[in-house]
């Protein structure tokens, strides 16, 4: 009895299998694109980036991917990694990202973000500089990754902004 049943499992899971799959809705994959780009963007990297975990940093890029700040660019997850290890990790900040806008077409999206860093300004709490990302982005074995990122330090207070060490 065991047998029979055990067959005409595997005769149905086989039927199953050969049906024609109805196509992924559209509509569907277009949300699940733009959900794991906002979680890399504003979750992960930030995450990655507060935390100083400079692997899971470098490992948001492509293994071709690219970041500049201030004039200063490098290259490849291991020279992104040296590149953000070398920032000063003094004063400590957060990082609050905001106001996403990307396009997504295919395996390829770009956009911008602004981002805060968020840290004691004298006795209290403040914004110590701000600015925003600007992005190519592209889906790597189903993974959206970081292409290129240019952060562009657009406010920085007045006390800082003579100072090397505003840092984004």
């Amino acid at each position: 009895m065991l047998q029979r049943i055990a067959t005409i499992a595997a005769v149905t899971a086989l039927a199953a299998a050969c049906q024609p799959q109805a196509a992924p809705d559209p509509n569907v994959a277009a949300l699940l694109d733009r959900q794991a780009i906002d979680q890399l963007i504003a979750g992960d990297y930030p995450h990655a980036l507060d935390t100083h975990n400079w692997d899971a940093y470098a490992d948001l890029f492509t293994a071709d991917g690219e970041l500049s700040l201030a004039g200063q660019s490098a290259r490849e997850r291991q020279g992104i990694k040296d590149f953000v290890g070398a920032l000063p990790t003094e004063p400590r900040v957060i990082h609050v990202i905001s106001n996403l806008s990307y396009t997504v077409k295919g395996d390829s999206a770009s956009g911008s973000a602004y981002w805060q860093d968020i840290g004691m300004v004298g006795s209290g709490v403040g914004v110590l500089v701000a600015g925003h990302y600007e992005d190519t982005l592209r889906k790597v074995d189903g993974t959206w990754k970081i292409a290129k990122r240019a952060i562009v330090i657009e406010f920085v207070p007045p006390a800082e902004a003579a100072s090397p060490a505003a840092t984004e």
